[in-house]
C-alpha cells in the first residue's frame, strides 16, 4: 500500500460485500467512495459495515468518502434501460424524466450531453412544455445519469435537503470526508462550512472542479477546502473535451504552486469497465496524474460496477507504486 498517492475506488454492485472489500484495500485502495447521487447513508449501511469488517480483517484504515449530491443534474429514474439510436427524435420531459430547470433553459440548437457526454442530442424546438430532440451520438441510457446543456451553467443550490440529511450522520456512519459537486466559487464551500458547523461535524473537504464557474474561481477556493477534485467528466463537458487536458494541466500547476492537494478521477482506466487489460494510454494517463503530483487518484465504474474490478485496482496501484519508485530514483540522481 501507497501511503503518499491515497488510491480511492467507489462502492457500488461489484465492490460492496466483505470479500470484495478485502481483495480491493489488500490490492492497494486506502480510500473509497460512497456516491450518494443514487443513494443516502442510511440505504448504504450494509455496505459500510461491510468496509468495518474489511478493515479489521486487513488491520488498515480505510478512508470514507461521501460524494454529495449537490446540484448536479441527472436524468430521472427510467423503468428499464433505453436503446437511444441516432437520428432518434426524444422529448423531454415526457419521454425521457429531466429536471425541469434543463426544460426551462434549453433552446433550439443547444446539444444536451448526457451520462458524461456518452450521448448527445441536440434542441430541435422548445415548446415551453417539452424539449423535442435529435439524437447526434447514440448510446444505452440508464437511470440516474447526468444530464447538461453544453456552455450553459444551470444555478441550482450547493446543498440539497438529502445532502443535509447525509451530514446529520456523518458521526454515526463514521464518515471521514466530503466531497461537493460543482464547486463555483468560495460561497459554495462557506455554506457547506456553515453546515458542518450547524451539526458539529468537521469532515475533510473535498471540492469538484466541474464547471467554468468552478475553474475561473480556483484560487478562491483554496482556503475552505482540503483538497481540490479535477473531475474530468462534468468538466469536460463544460470545457470541451479538446480543451480539458489544457485545463487540467492548468489546475494542476496552481495547485503546486499554491501548496494545494488534488485529485484526478474519471475514466482513468474505464476500459477495464470491460476489458481485463486497460489501454496503453490509460496507463499512461495513471503516470502522468502521480508523476505530476496528484495527491489521490481514484477509480470509479472500474471497481463499481465493472467486470474485473479486483484486477483494476491491482493495476492502480501497481503503477502507482512503479511511478513513485522511478520518481525516487530521479531524484537521488
Amino acid at each position: 500500500m501507497n501511503k503518499k498517492v491515497r488510491i480511492f475506488g467507489t462502492f457500488g454492485p461489484c465492490s460492496h460485500t466483505k470479500e470484495q472489500l478485502i481483495g480491493l484495500i489488500q490490492a492497494g485502495m486506502t480510500g473509497i467512495r460512497l456516491n450518494l447521487s443514487h443513494s443516502s447513508l442510511s440505504q448504504a449501511r450494509s455496505w459500510i459495515e461491510s468496509l468495518r469488517f474489511a478493515e479489521k480483517e486487513t488491520q488498515k484504515k480505510v478512508e470514507l468518502l461521501i460524494d454529495m449530491k449537490g446540484p448536479e443534474l441527472r436524468v430521472g429514474i427510467l423503468n428499464e434501460p433505453k436503446h437511444l439510436l441516432c437520428g432518434d427524435i426524444i422529448k423531454l420531459p415526457t419521454e425521457i424524466p429531466v429536471p425541469s430547470i434543463v426544460v426551462e433553459n434549453g433552446q433550439k440548437g443547444d446539444r444536451l450531453l448526457i451520462d458524461d457526454g456518452k450521448i448527445l442530442a441536440e434542441v430541435k424546438k422548445n415548446t415551453g412544455d417539452y424539449l423535442e430532440c435529435e439524437i447526434i451520438l447514440g448510446g444505452k441510457l440508464f437511470s440516474n445519469k447526468s444530464i447538461a446543456i453544453e456552455h450553459k451553467e444551470l444555478l441550482q443550490a450547493p446543498i440539497s435537503q438529502e445532502d443535509i440529511e447525509n451530514i446529520q450522520k456523518i458521526k454515526e456512519f463514521g464518515v471521514d470526508s466530503v466531497m461537493q459537486p460543482f464547486v463555483r466559487d468560495a460561497k459554495d464551500l462557506i455554506a457547506l462550512r456553515k453546515v458542518f458547523d450547524e451539526y458539529n461535524v468537521h469532515p475533510r473537504i473535498y471540492a469538484k472542479i466541474e464547471s467554468e464557474s468552478g475553474f475561473n474561481n480556483l484560487r478562491s477556493l483554496f482556503p475552505y477546502c482540503d483538497e481540490i477534485v479535477i473531475a474530468r467528466g462534468d468538466l469536460g463537458n463544460a470545457v470541451g473535451i479538446e480543451r480539458l487536458p489544457i485545463v487540467q494541466h492548468e489546475i494542476e500547476t496552481l495547485c503546486k504552486k499554491e501548496g494545494k492537494p488534488y485529485m484526478v478521477v474519471t475514466q482513468m482506466l474505464d476500459s477495464m469497465v470491460e476489458r481485463a487489460v486497460p489501454t496503453r494510454a490509460e496507463a499512461n494517463d495513471v503516470f502522468h496524474a502521480v508523476y505530476d503530483g496528484a495527491s489521490s487518484i481514484m477509480l470509479t465504474g472500474e471497481v463499481a460496477n465493472g467486470k474485473y474490478p479486483l484486477r483494476a485496482m491491482q493495476v492502480f496501484a501497481n503503477i502507482v507504486d512503479n511511478t513513485l519508485e522511478y520518481k525516487s530514483l530521479e531524484e537521488a540522481l
